[in-house]
């Protein structure tokens, strides 16, 4: 399976050193102005998407001398977030996407960021400081975690046929709704098992 990632103009997580883990994807797309670091970085993506109002000029000149395709998306009813994880999907159909720089000290950004796991209806991971987060599918799916880490499931609006295993709580055809009820849960087992029917569920956990 490619790998792709996906790179944000917020703060990269701490222990994700860009310049070691290039090398685990099989692409990497920049979102608008997080061209002009990963360029300062040495790294050339293969795409950049958004509608480019903060890349240098220079930097944009470097990066088509170097072949890295320009998609301008000036509409402005989608976040630059969503643009990416759309253009992604179309692209790399088969593909897994993880998803750095959505922290900007701007909670709008970051809610934003978890709401275009849904519009886009993606399987995309969000890696963030210490956290993942991803959208919970219909089928079961299988995530490594550490042991004893926090495993929280936040829905958006009624969510159901909620099951969870591995878990301290488990779950099994549950319903749930917008709420803190799936929240500060403990993985029990290094693998956790985690699936929902209908509606949209965000998984977080600690990586």
């Amino acid at each position: 399976m490619a790998r792709i990632l996906i790179v944000a103009n917020g703060a990269w997580p701490k222990d994700f050193k860009i310049e070691e883990k290039i090398t685990e994807y099989d692409a990497l797309l920049a979102l608008d102005g997080a061209v002009n670091r990963m360029v300062e970085a040495d790294i050339v993506p293969a795409a950049i998407i958004g509608d480019l109002d903060s890349v240098d000029d220079a930097t944009l000149e470097h990066c088509k001398t170097n072949g890295t395709l320009v998609i301008h998306t000036p509409n402005q009813e989608q976040s630059d977030v969503a643009k990416g994880l759309i253009w992604a999907t179309k692209t790399y159909p088969d593909a897994q996407i993880d998803l750095i720089g959505i922290e900007i000290g701007r909670y709008d950004h970051h809610l934003a960021a978890y709401s275009a796991l849904f519009e886009c209806k993606t399987s995309a991971r969000i890696l963030m400081d210490g956290w993942s987060a991803q959208r919970v599918r219909s089928t079961p799916t299988h995530i490594q975690v550490r042991e004893g880490a926090i495993v929280s499931l936040m829905p958006f609006g009624d969510v159901a046929g909620v099951s969870l295993q591995g878990c301290e709580y488990p779950l099994e055809h549950a319903s749930m709704t917008t709420g803190t009820q799936g929240v500060s849960n403990k993985a029990i087992d290094s693998t956790i098992v985690v699936s929902a029917q209908s509606g949209d569920l965000l998984l977080l956990f600690e990586r």
